[in-house]
């Protein structure tokens, strides 16, 4: 979903994400040279609070924005991904391989 969002904004133009997701989170998704955008974050409320990040398209990343992004490929590079099924594929009684 960011990819297009990054693909139609002009130099200067602004993407906007209000959510309640923190951080820690959602700068995983947004911290990428390959936007070619700077992001900068707020947060409102006490308690139940609530995050705005901006986009803003031809601006660079931050120091700690462009650091986040290069360990976050370097975690991704030293860590192979496996996904391993533990059904069989070819039978359709799924729920009955479920083990309780």
């Amino acid at each position: 979903m960011i990819v297009p969002i990054s693909r139609c904004l002009k130099p200067g133009g602004r993407f906007v994400s209000v959510t309640f997701t923190q951080p820690f989170f959602r700068k995983r998704l947004y911290a990428r040279a390959e936007y070619n955008w700077s992001i900068k974050q707020y947060s409102y409320g006490e308690g139940f609070e609530y995050f705005v990040y901006v986009m803003t398209k031809g601006e660079q990343l931050s120091p700690e924005d462009a650091a986040l992004e290069k360990k976050l490929l370097e975690d991704t590079k030293s860590t192979p991904t496996t996904i391993t099924s533990t059904q069989n594929e070819d039978k359709e009684d799924f729920l009955s391989n479920i083990d309780l």
